[in-house]
């Protein structure tokens, strides 16, 4: 009797035990296989970030990096028309010198050629100073160098953004591509939407602008400063046909020499100065511009915006694609 009583509790326990413990496992485990395959593709689809999310970070990166490189460009142009200054002086001397009198002189004489004493005064300044050919080049090698670093910094955030796509292969499949294949990818898509902008710049556009800006910024110096009919004569002409380079040189030349001959009254050291101020007025010009026309600052600071807004287009182009397969 006592045995038939224990094991009516045991079964009892037994009972209560499935009920609390057992019955919620088999509950789940009834749920979990109700899910169906969908339900589990569609949890996982939501965690992959869309394009705009996906890019956001990035374009933004490399927005502020192509604007924080400006100002290290424009240093060595300003740097450049400092250290023109330290040779102002000797400039003078020589500008007020033996030498240069003697062919004022000379080009005075009747039935003379003339020309003499303008050709001097400038080759003097082009070898003390600044040339026309190396005023261009240090314009062209700023332009240049920050052409260069922008593509630095797309090939950093290529690098980025595809280590952030590399767990989504079937969503981005761009995160199949290499390296090079992306950026290869990357450079087609640029090359597309600037088609579809309406750039008709093909494979050169870096040496096209290169030469646009430099040429735009030294030519609107020499539309500020204005042309004389001095020194540049028809050599103007010549100027405009390269874009206003080597009209700089010689409105300054052209400047200096209605001061040259006065040489009792306007010793050595103010015509160094007015030289001096002469070249800050072109060195401002060229780095900020003025009221009438952008500077280098400016015009790196639109090519950095323009970059920017291309950028974006061909990055969402490509996630939103499958056309890195």
């Amino acid at each position: 009797m006592e045995l038939q009583r224990r094991l009516t509790i045991l079964g009892f326990v037994g009972v209560v035990i499935g009920v609390l413990v057992i019955g919620p496992l088999l509950a789940t485990r009834q749920q979990s296989d109700r899910t169906s395959p969908k339900d589990a593709s569609s949890a996982t689809a939501s965690s992959v970030p869309d394009p705009e999310t996906l890019a956001g970070p990035h374009l933004d990166s490399a927005k502020t990096k192509t604007e924080s490189i400006i100002e290290d460009r424009v240093v060595p142009v300003e740097t450049f028309f400092k250290d023109s200054k330290k040779n102002t002086r000797a400039f003078a001397k020589v500008a007020l010198g033996f030498g240069s009198k003697w062919r004022l002189i000379a080009d005075r004489v009747p039935f003379t050629k003339g020309g003499r004493h303008e050709m001097y005064i400038r080759d003097q300044f082009e070898t003390s100073i600044f040339s026309a050919q190396q005023l261009e080049q240090v314009v062209t090698t700023a332009v240049s160098e920050y052409l260069s670093e922008i593509r630095s910094i797309e090939n950093q955030m290529l690098v980025s953004l595809r280590a952030d796509i590399s767990g989504f292969p079937d969503s981005y499949p761009i995160a199949r591509l290499d390296e090079t294949q992306l950026q290869a990818k990357f450079d087609e898509a640029i090359a597309n939407t600037m088609t579809a902008a309406g750039d008709q710049v093909q494979a050169d556009v870096r040496n096209q602008l290169v030469s646009l800006i430099a040429g735009e910024v030294l030519t609107q110096v020499a539309l500020r400063m204005g042309i004389s009919a001095g020194i540049l004569g028809a050599g103007a002409a010549s100027g405009w046909a390269t874009l206003g380079i080597g009209v700089v040189v010689g409105l300054i030349v052209d400047q200096i020499v209605s001061w040259v001959w006065d040489w009792w009254a306007d010793p050595t050291g103010d015509l160094a100065a007015s030289l001096d101020a002469k070249i800050d007025e072109v060195s401002k010009l060229i780095c900020d511009g003025d009221s009438t026309g952008n500077g280098l600052r400016q015009r790196f600071l639109e090519l950095a915006n323009q970059r920017a807004r291309v950028r974006e287009v061909a990055i969402l182009e490509l996630l939103s694609t499958d056309q890195g397969l």
